[in-house]
């Protein structure tokens, strides 16, 4: 999608991508990346994450500091982490990437931007790489958003291009080392690939992909601060097994049928009650005026997830949270908490 000032696609509070449905409802549809690193080991990423924040929290005492006072604190702390982790380089390669990525995408555009020196040889190696082996960048799709309303997953791909009159989705990746990363680079592009609609997210507004290779995707690397560009093919159809074996791993991470308990030389389902809970929740919520609505996205817990993912301790913190907003706008609903239903009738027995 082609804009003079490109804006970043609207996203909801977990960052999934803000779509309207056909139906003209909006709907968070999760992102591709998301969704691609489902199958991963990040075994060795968080390693690296913990090292980063050592060294930041030595680097900077300050946070050391912060840190004692906000034990108690998952979100203060996760800020200061990240924090840390600055503090300690681990974000200037990815600033580096990011650079590049927009600089990249202007010189695409036909532009000339303002280049720093230490990117200028980056820029050189990727503008020769792509004439040395004939690879035609489609301006009019640089950075558009895609989307697929049967899975509800959408991301922005950074390139569609043209080689021997043939198109391929093509992404442009700037970290050192892209070893450990094929296999969500794979599920990635098979995700583009497959994906049912362009969608202009101003205007809702869904258009055909054109005419792509379903078989290949094309890499651009382009290490950060390396001064040299590398072109790979990438095998969609195994990204197309790693889709599906990703989108499976998601849907199963929500099942809440698997554990059973022994009681009294009987084996009992543990009947949670979850459901009847959510739906009684989301009925409750609704009950309330707009400005307390409105007020409870406000203050929506940042650990608690949307209403049809939240266990039973979550859906317990927002009970208080909407029990305080009903006596502040006067309102009472008189539907009983499942669960109390099911204590009374334990009780009884």
């Amino acid at each position: 999608m082609l804009e003079e000032t490109r804006q970043e696609a609207p996203k909801d509070r977990w960052g999934r991508y803000l779509v309207t449905t056909p139906d003209g409802k909006q709907r968070g549809y999760t992102r591709v990346t998301t969704i691609a690193k489902a199958p991963d080991d990040e075994a060795a990423l968080k390693q690296w994450a913990n090292r980063m924040v050592v060294t930041g929290l030595i680097q900077r005492s300050d946070l050391l500091a912060q840190a004692s006072t906000k034990l108690d604190d998952k979100s203060a702390l996760n800020k200061i982490c990240e924090e840390a982790i600055t503090a300690g380089g681990g974000s200037h390669r990815a600033n580096l990437g990011t650079a590049l990525h927009s600089v990249t995408e202007q010189v695409d555009l036909g532009k000339k931007p303002q280049i720093l020196p230490g990117l200028q040889p980056d820029v050189d190696a990727y503008v020769s790489t792509l004439q040395k082996y004939g690879v035609h960048i489609m301006p009019n799709y640089i950075e558009s958003v895609v989307i697929h309303d049967g899975s509800e997953y959408a991301g922005t791909l950074d390139r569609i291009v043209e080689v021997d009159g043939r198109m391929y989705i093509a992404d442009l990746k700037t970290g050192t080392d892209l070893t450990y990363s094929w296999r969500s680079i794979a599920i990635q592009l098979a995700a583009y690939a497959d994906a049912e609609h362009i969608y202009n997210y101003q205007t809702a507004e869904r258009t055909s992909l054109p005419m792509i290779e379903k078989d290949r995707a094309i890499v651009f690397h382009l290490p950060a601060g390396e001064a040299r560009c590398e072109l790979y093919w990438v095998d969609l159809n195994a990204g197309r097994e790693g889709l599906a074996l990703a989108l499976n791993v998601r849907n199963w991470r929500k099942r809440n049928d698997l554990n059973e308990r022994f009681e009294e030389a009987k084996i009992v389902k543990l009947d949670t009650g979850l459901d009847k809970r959510r739906d009684w929740m989301t009925a409750r919520i609704k009950h309330m005026p707009e400005p307390a609505q409105k007020m409870l996205r406000s203050l929506w817990p940042v650990d608690v997830p949307k209403l049809g993912e939240a266990d039973n301790e979550q859906i317990d913190l927002l009970i208080r949270i909407v029990g305080l907003l009903e006596a502040e706008h006067n309102v009472q609903f008189y539907e009983t908490d499942p669960a109390a239903k099911v204590g009374r009738k334990k009780a009884k027995k």
